[in-house]
């Protein structure tokens, strides 16, 4: 469920700032969010369609990005975007093992909403 409180805040957040009678209706929702915000790409997807129901976004697609975080290791020089298969979300410490000297790397981004773009359906 936490896909579904998390994409509640950035449906309210849309909401606050538009006006459903002065702007046109909104054709797609691009937004990109770091990885650790979401726990599974597919629920996110399906709460924002449950949760726009009944509102101006109820008819617009959602372009979701998901961005990983970037391992960097002081060690090596390390530098990379960093892939999660063997990392879990709720790890306390931001940290991950180098894929290339082994030692411990910091994990950096991956969290939070990068970018929320709206775009309007033409109006003809």
């Amino acid at each position: 469920m936490h896909e579904y409180a998390f994409m509640q805040e950035v449906i309210n957040a849309i909401l606050a700032q538009i006006s459903e009678a002065a702007s046109p209706p909104i054709a797609e929702v691009v937004l990109r969010v770091g990885v650790f915000e979401i726990h599974s790409e597919a629920a996110a997807r399906q709460a924002f369609t449950v949760l726009a129901q009944g509102t101006p976004l109820e008819r617009a697609r959602l372009r979701l990005t998901v961005i990983p975080p970037r391992c960097e290791c002081r060690s090596c020089g390390y530098a990379a975007p960093f892939a999660l298969e063997h990392h879990h979300h709720h790890e306390p410490f931001p940290v991950a093992e180098c894929p290339q000297c082994g030692l411990l790397a910091s994990l950096t981004g991956g969290r939070g909403v990068e970018s929320l773009e709206l775009i309007m359906e033409d109006a003809e």
